[in-house]
């Protein structure tokens, strides 16, 4: 397993480098800049800012700068931010999404697991066509929808809930179900077809004819080895939540992670773009990691040392 986690963690490496270069380029191959879109900005001024932010450098410099500065875990400042860094604008806004996600995840898990768990086993029975009916919705509402609907009805007609803005646990309420409905809807549907090929399995059918009680079989041999899939999905859905929803916290005026890089997109904020991806990377690659070395735990003839050697 050590050798399969340092080989992981190489390759990681070599998959953010590629991530940053690419971002790198893209930026810079839009053309202006950062401020070009100032008005009334003389010549020698814009001049002045670029030399103080090192754009007026030749690419390859610039390139070699960020990789030296990312090294020291230094994101640079921002260009739009006056006085601000990206690890400041990162380290305010990320644990706002960071509570905004683990509550959309939870959610998520919560009912996604149970729900398509109950499918499986009341297959083609009423549970089963009332769990896909939501599931089918879940997966086909845009999230902006929802939220809308949400505010319409338990904010505004019912006045259960506050519409918008970030000052307690009640404001989180709404976006989170916002959030979690589509990964809910496919936790549960991979949930539901991955127990439905377990069910049908041969060593399913030795442990009922030792009369082993129906829990223990649904828990030790069917659960445990269909949530093997939707682990997987887990990973890259809770980096992506985490690191925030534009659309969602842009409804809820949710002072997020996910505002800040679409805004930075809009005002060519190079270093935000690339630290919040990078930030991003991060999340997405280790969060893959933690799946890789969790499915052992889950299905013991799953050997790392194998893939290592495959």
């Amino acid at each position: 397993m050590f050798r399969y986690t340092v080989n992981r963690i190489v390759s990681s490496l070599l998959v953010l480098l590629t991530i940053i270069s690419i971002t790198f380029l893209l930026m810079h191959a839009i053309p202006g800049g950062p401020f070009t879109g100032e008005k009334n900005i003389p010549a020698a001024v814009l001049k002045n800012i670029e030399e103080h932010y090192r754009l007026n450098d030749p690419l390859w410099k610039q390139y070699i700068d960020y990789l030296a500065s990312l090294a020291q875990f230094d994101l640079g400042p921002s260009f739009k931010y006056a006085g601000r860094s990206v690890n400041d604008i990162i380290r305010e806004s990320f644990p706002v999404s960071f509570q905004l996600g683990l509550e959309s995840i939870i959610l998520a898990v919560l009912l996604g697991i149970p729900a398509g768990a109950v499918a499986a086993l009341r297959q083609n029975k009423w549970q089963d066509h009332l769990t896909m009916i939501f599931a089918t919705l879940g997966v086909s509402v845009p999230s902006f929808v929802l939220a809308t609907v949400l505010v319409y009805v338990l904010a505004i007609k019912l006045a259960l809930l506050p519409a918008s803005m970030w000052n307690g646990v009640e404001y989180t309420i709404m976006p989170a179900l916002a959030l979690a409905a589509q990964p809910t809807a496919f936790i549960a549907r991979l949930t539901r077809a991955s127990m439905l090929e377990v069910l049908a399995q041969d060593y399913m059918k030795t442990a009922r004819a030792k009369g082993l009680p129906q829990l223990i079989i649904l828990y030790r041999h069917a659960l445990k080895n269909a949530l093997i899939p939707v682990i997987t999905y887990i990973g890259p859905m809770s980096a992506s939540i985490l690191t925030g929803s534009f659309i969602i916290e842009n409804i809820f005026a949710i002072p997020g992670l996910g505002r800040h890089f679409v805004t930075s997109i809009y005002n060519r904020d190079y270093t935000v773009i690339l630290g919040v991806t990078v930030f991003y990377s991060v999340l997405v690659i280790g969060l893959n990691l933690v799946v890789d070395l969790i499915y052992p735990l889950l299905d013991p003839r799953i050997k790392l040392a194998g893939k290592q050697e495959g």
